[in-house]
């Protein structure tokens, strides 16, 4: 069972309308309050300065907060959703509406899969696929969110995280205007556009890849 009915991804910046007008040129769209939408989650910016990643629920049994082992922050609140989601079944089959695809998962780089997923799956959440190559990984959700965790040394640490079967011509497009894109280390030609990193001004990192996961199913 959720932790809540309702959750949003927590964005602290220096400037919430420079800020706002970035993540519109991505294709997030304006709900208002400074809350963007990619239809399928929802980012919240505050003012306040850099802060690890944190998600918020409405809608709890109990007002308090909790953090997973890697350093996740949930906010609780018992207060009303203070508005709808953009899905009313589940996140796994919402529609996609910005340039950048669909949202995949929030990732999360873990030093222990095991403990990391022992928390969420506490706190409602239920495995979507555990994997051990690569390295451990998995994806997990509570039907509102979708969390991916890789056991990894990576200092990415979190990431929001979008899949297009055309992010080639994407990301193309994203550096002819100006985007900060970055390789992975993958052993790719440096050219090569089919997976990139976009770190935003405000200090929040996404993976942009290459793929099709519209058939995905929960």
């Amino acid at each position: 069972m959720a932790l809540g009915t309702y959750v949003e991804i927590l964005h602290y910046v220096d400037d919430l309308s420079a800020a706002g007008d970035y993540y519109q040129r991505l294709g997030l769209v304006a709900l208002g309050d400074d809350v963007y939408t990619d239809g399928r989650y929802h980012l919240h910016l505050l003012a306040g300065s850099v802060a690890p990643v944190s998600l918020r629920y409405y809608g709890c049994a109990n007002d308090g907060e909790m953090a997973s082992p890697a350093g996740i922050r949930i906010h609780l609140s018992s207060q009303p959703p203070p508005r709808r989601l953009p899905h009313d079944d589940t996140i796994v089959r919402a529609p996609d509406i910005t340039r950048l695809g669909k949202f995949g998962e929030l990732s999360a780089m873990i030093p222990d899969l095991e403990v990391e997923c022992a928390f969420w799956e506490a706190a409602g959440y239920a495995a979507l696929g555990k994997y051990t190559e690569p390295q451990p990984w998995g994806i997990w959700s509570d039907q509102l969110f979708l969390i991916g965790l890789h056991q990894s040394e990576s200092e990415d640490g979190f990431a929001i995280c979008h899949f297009a079967p055309d992010m080639k011509a994407v990301n193309a497009q994203l550096l002819a205007e100006g985007f900060d894109l970055q390789p992975f280390e993958t052993g790719l030609p440096p050219k090569d556009l089919s997976y990139r990193k976009l770190l935003t001004p405000y200090g929040q990192l996404f993976y942009l890849f290459t793929g099709d996961i519209s058939e995905a199913k929960p």
